[in-house]
């Protein structure tokens, strides 16, 4: 699960870096929120680049997702735009 995460939390900055984003928004589940709070931070830190995560469950994650209100959701698999 922890390999999933990490793996996850990389395609999205693989994705910002190729993109040269000055932000970008995501939606989704609750539980891996603390640790994606971490990785947000010290990316913001690094790369200066501001990724924002509403931790408003899965079923949140998806409605905004499919309404085109962010650019990735999070509910056990990455989806990106």
């Amino acid at each position: 699960m922890f390999k999933k995460l990490i793996l996850s939390m990389g395609l999205i900055v693989v994705l910002m870096s190729a993109s040269m984003a000055a932000a970008l928004n995501g939606a989704g589940a609750t539980f891996p929120y603390p640790i994606y709070s971490k990785w947000m931070a010290e990316y913001r830190n690094v790369k200066g680049v501001e990724i924002n995560y509403a931790s408003i469950g899965s079923g949140g994650g998806v409605r905004q997702f499919t309404a085109g209100v962010v650019d990735f959701r999070r509910d056990g698999c990455l989806h990106v735009k």
